[in-house]
C-alpha cells in the first residue's frame, strides 16, 4: 500500500464516500425492518450512482499495490454487480405487496453488499 497516496485528499474523500455507501445499506436494512413494503428503489438510485461509486472504488484501488489490487478488483466487481442486482430484486409491481420470499432476497442482497463494502474497506485500514 502506498501510504502517501492513501493519505491524499482524493483517497480520503473516497474512503468517506464508501463508508457512506455502507451506511446507506444499513439504513435500507433498517427501513425494510420497519416496513417490509418500503420502496427503496429511489434510495438505491440516489445513493449509488454507478459511475460515482466506481470512481470512488478505483480511487482507493490506485493507492494499493498490484497484488492487493487483484483481490480488490474482484470485490469492486462484486459491489457493482450487487448494486445492479439489488435494484432489480427490490422492484415491486404497483399495488402488489412484496412477498416474504422477495423480502428475504432483498435482505440477502443487502447483507452481501454490506459485507463486500466491509471487505473492501479492510484493505484500506
Amino acid at each position: 500500500m502506498d501510504a502517501d497516496a492513501l493519505k491524499s485528499d482524493s483517497v480520503q474523500k473516497s474512503l468517506t464516500a464508501i463508508r457512506g455507501y455502507k451506511q446507506s445499506v444499513v439504513d435500507m436494512k433498517s427501513i425494510l425492518g420497519s416496513d417490509s413494503q418500503a420502496d427503496i428503489g429511489p434510495k438505491i438510485r440516489k445513493d449509488f450512482d454507478f459511475s460515482v461509486v466506481r470512481t470512488d472504488l478505483n480511487s482507493i484501488n490506485a493507492a494499493l499495490d498490484e497484488d492487493t489490487q487483484r483481490g480488490t478488483d474482484r470485490i469492486v466487481r462484486a459491489i457493482l454487480q450487487d448494486i445492479t442486482e439489488l435494484e432489480v430484486t427490490q422492484k415491486q409491481k404497483p399495488g402488489v405487496p412484496r412477498s416474504e420470499t422477495r423480502l428475504n432476497n432483498v435482505c440477502r442482497k443487502l447483507e452481501k453488499l454490506e459485507k463486500s463494502f466491509d471487505d473492501y474497506l479492510a484493505f484500506a485500514n
